[in-house]
């Protein structure tokens, strides 16, 4: 079977670059890393010529000819922040040499577990039509056009004896889980079992109520395996997987549990893929010879790009927001406690809830102090990772349920919760959070018909000229719907793309640089299938 390529949409919202500009960090494949200074036409006698200037190390400085792409790469960070390359010296091209060394040995790996899967043997899921389409009907909204494209090529996917391998990318709150929704159901309606790993109680409770809502009436038993699951219940749900009475179980990493067995499985769904581990993907991807495999995530992980942009596994983008998704309104403001609890009151007064973040567990601590200090006349919770997993989960329930008004916690409220009546977020100190992370946080509101606020409070001086300060600016100008791809290059410019098949995020990536690794890793993979 042929490699599948991204398109040229999905590409450009996975991997675009802004143009260059003096300043910026590249990679000449003969002289290494530089600040890229811009071009200048020149009259070389009768010849005219376009020279690009590179800055290195101790003022070191050359122009040549160069074409971005071909002769230097962009590294995918401000030179400033880089120990740049000295000119003419032999360090760049012995470490050039053994990061290509290395970067190859990990597509070959790659490629040999990509060809391990197509030559295995999977069920093919072809359920009812009547049964899938009356399944479908349940979701009350009308699909997006992506939503719609991911859809389709999953269930073609799955229609195949050749195990799939998919990765689903899709901003927050633009659709990804009824895309896993339906690729449960054309398993578990032509007979089969679903596993789908969440990395948090929380967010598995979350799964579960939705699939068995969505699954009731269709004969499927949904189960949930997580801490929350006591000894009787746990005790059924693996009797009923070792059965087959059950059809889809949503759990955490308990999923990886030896005492697991399962009649019929042949679809492993994990979302939020970025928070496991390889090992642990690893071990979900074999819970069962040649099962098929669905990723979801809002924020890809470099390697699964990386693997994605080469083919060695396929890419859906769900791009396109849904037609009630609006912007959520975004500001900067100083740390200011009156200002903080205004705006949880005109949140409350139209009978709506709060989101209040802190960076640190002390921050939170300080934060109920305060709380409790000020009397403050709403009701609140709080949730952080020093709790017990009952109590941090009971926390975040009964907010999701609406028994309080407001959730105290630390960024580990980012993925996955979808609460409705939740339009506020006031982030405390938030200079001290990553692009990415501000991005998920501001995810988690905006998902009804009412205007949504996120307020960033910050101490710091938001006109200097600090990476903190341009993060910040940067984040609250991009409020757009579908900021997000726009966000997650930003932040992956500072992460990097890692080793392509190990649970390293900075390897070869940190040595070469961005553009440099892709050109290398596509070159060996095009020469690999010849």
């Amino acid at each position: 079977m042929p490699r599948q390529t991204l398109t040229d949409r999905d590409h450009d919202l996975l991997f675009g670059d802004d143009a260059l500009e003096p300043g910026d960090a590249v990679v000449h494949f003969e002289h290494g890393l530089a600040r890229y200074d811009g071009e200048e036409e020149c009259d070389l006698g009768d010849a005219h010529q376009t020279l690009t200037t590179f800055v290195y190390r101790n003022g070191g400085k050359m122009m040549l000819p160069a074409e971005e792409g071909h002769d230097f790469w962009r590294f995918g960070a401000p030179a400033d922040t880089l120990t740049l390359d000295r000119l003419k010296s032999d360090d760049w091209v012995r470490r050039r040499d053994e990061m290509i060394v290395e970067l190859r040995q990990s597509a070959d790996r790659m490629v040999e577990l990509d060809r391990a899967r197509k030559a295995a043997k999977a069920s093919a899921l072809v359920p009812d039509a009547k049964a899938l389409a009356a399944f479908a009907d349940g979701f009350g909204h009308e699909p997006t056009e992506d939503q719609e494209r991911a859809i389709a090529a999953v269930l073609e996917d799955l229609g195949r004896q050749t195990p799939m391998d998919r990765l689903l990318v899709g901003d927050v709150g633009f659709g990804k889980t009824e895309v896993g929704l339906r690729a449960a159901a054309a398993a578990a309606l032509s007979g089969h079992q679903v596993v789908l790993a969440a990395p948090t109680t929380v967010l598995a409770r979350q799964h579960y109520t939705s699939f068995a809502a969505r699954f009731e009436g269709t004969g499927v038993s949904v189960a949930e395996l997580s801490r929350l699951t006591g000894a009787d219940d746990r005790r059924a749900v693996l009797d009923g997987l070792a059965s087959g009475e059950i059809g889809v179980v949503i759990g955490t990493q308990t999923l990886l549990d030896d005492a697991l067995s399962f009649d019929a499985l042949a679809l492993v769904i994990i979302d939020e893929e970025q928070r496991f581990g390889e090992e642990q993907k690893d071990k979900l991807r074999h819970l069962a010879s040649g099962v098929h495999v669905l990723s979801m995530t809002a924020t890809p992980i470099p390697r699964s790009l990386a693997a994605a942009e080469v083919g060695l596994v396929d890419v859906s983008v769900v791009a396109t927001a849904p037609k009630s998704r609006k912007p959520v309104e975004t500001r900067l403001g100083v740390l200011d406690e009156d200002t903080m609890l205004a705006a949880i009151a005109r949140e409350t007064a139209r009978d709506g809830q709060c989101y209040l973040v802190c960076p640190r567990i002390a921050g939170v601590e300080r934060m109920e102090a305060l709380l409790k200090e000020r009397k403050v006349d709403f009701s609140y919770v709080v949730a952080h990772g020093q709790m017990t997993d009952e109590d941090m989960a009971d926390a975040m329930l009964r907010f999701m349920a609406g028994e309080v008004d407001v959730l105290l916690s630390t960024s580990i409220i980012e993925s996955g919760l979808d609460n409705g009546r939740a339009n506020t977020m006031i982030v405390w100190n938030a200079e001290r959070f990553g692009l990415s992370q501000l991005h998920q946080l501001r995810g988690r509101i905006g998902r009804s018909q009412l205007p949504a606020h996120m307020l960033l409070m910050t101490d710091m001086d938001t006109d200097d000229d600090s990476d903190a300060a341009a993060r910040l600016n940067a984040f609250s100008r991009m409020s757009e719907i579908g900021a997000g791809f726009r966000i997650a290059r930003k932040d992956r410019d500072i992460r990097g793309f890692g080793a392509l098949d190990g649970t390293e995020q900075s390897g070869q990536m940190s040595r070469l640089g961005i553009g440099l690794y892709r050109h290398v890793l596509k070159n060996h993979v095009e020469a690999i299938d010849g």
